[in-house]
């Protein structure tokens, strides 16, 4: 018995060492090609595309997509999820949106996902694995006659896996980052995507790019942005110092007027160069205020 654990621990030991030897080929071949590749990496990141995909070892967007580190920036999750409440995805969505300024946001979902296919049986699979599962068990409920209507389980899988991806899709939708995002003239585009992984293909649903205006107008939020809550705190209440310092800038410009008038009236040189020196004063006052 001991023997047989040591014999397993050597060969899992074996595969781990396989992993960080394929890391030292890499940046061999990468150095080899261009020997400041690394150096240009570490200068900063500005990728155009979020990717928000399923842990599936079997889907890694970068070698899927043919695209080098720096290119997409990436979040991942069990069955590829977007829950309004998951500070973690919510926080790389704010990130990618906010100070990377990505102009695409993708959600890839696959064939063959244990995530889905655990979300349509009835066993338990654990605590938070049944609570985080219940999202795709919501998507399953809401269009159930369809997905039964199908006779091959693996169709009926391949089906939820593309009605969960267009919900994930409409959640991004009613995210506020989002929202607040489009109003500010930024439009984010928002994709659909199934990889299919018993072809390698990756399969572009077809989303409605009305979805966002479609919406129920309950999860429409408005925002007040930058420029008018600057417009507002300059706008004071009736009654504070500001206002007050106003109506005595008002009064004496009324007073300033007046005294033109009487300037006007006055024949005399020397009475108009009197009441000039009074203006001058009164406008010197003024903006002292």
């Amino acid at each position: 018995m001991n023997q047989q654990i040591v014999s397993n621990s050597i060969r899992e030991f074996s595969q781990y060492n396989r992993v960080l030897e394929g890391n030292k080929r890499y940046v061999e071949k990468k150095l080899t090609t261009d020997d400041q590749y690394f150096k240009k990496l570490s200068t900063g990141q500005s990728p155009k595309y979020l990717l928000i995909g399923c842990s599936d070892s079997r889907a890694p967007p970068n070698e899927l997509t043919e695209t080098d580190p720096g290119e997409i920036f990436i979040h991942r999750n069990i069955a590829n999820l977007v829950i309004p409440t998951d500070l973690n995805l919510n926080c790389v969505i704010q990130y990618a949106v906010e100070h990377l300024n990505i102009h695409s946001i993708i959600v890839m979902g696959h064939t063959c996902c244990g995530g889905i296919k655990a979300a349509m049986a009835q066993e338990s699979v654990g605590g938070l694995l049944d609570l985080w599962l219940n999202q795709i068990k919501i998507v399953y409920e809401k269009h159930q006659d369809l997905i039964e209507s199908l006779e091959n389980e693996e169709d009926r899988l391949d089906c939820l896996s593309q009605l969960n991806v267009r919900a994930q899709v409409m959640n991004i939708w009613k995210n506020p980052i989002i929202q607040k995002s489009w109003q500010k003239g930024n439009p984010i585009m928002v994709h659909g995507w199934l990889f299919r992984v018993e072809t390698g293909y990756i399969e572009e649903l077809l989303i409605d790019s009305q979805t966002p205006y479609e919406m129920n107008k309950v999860f429409a939020l408005k925002f007040k942005l930058d420029s008018e809550r600057i417009l507002s705190k300059q706008t004071t209440p009736l009654g504070s110092p500001k206002n007050n310092a106003r109506k005595r800038f008002q009064f004496m410009q009324k007073k300033i007027i007046q005294h033109i008038k009487q300037q006007k009236e006055n024949t005399s040189r020397i009475e108009k160069i009197s009441d000039l020196q009074q203006i001058s004063e009164l406008i010197q006052n003024c903006q002292e205020l």
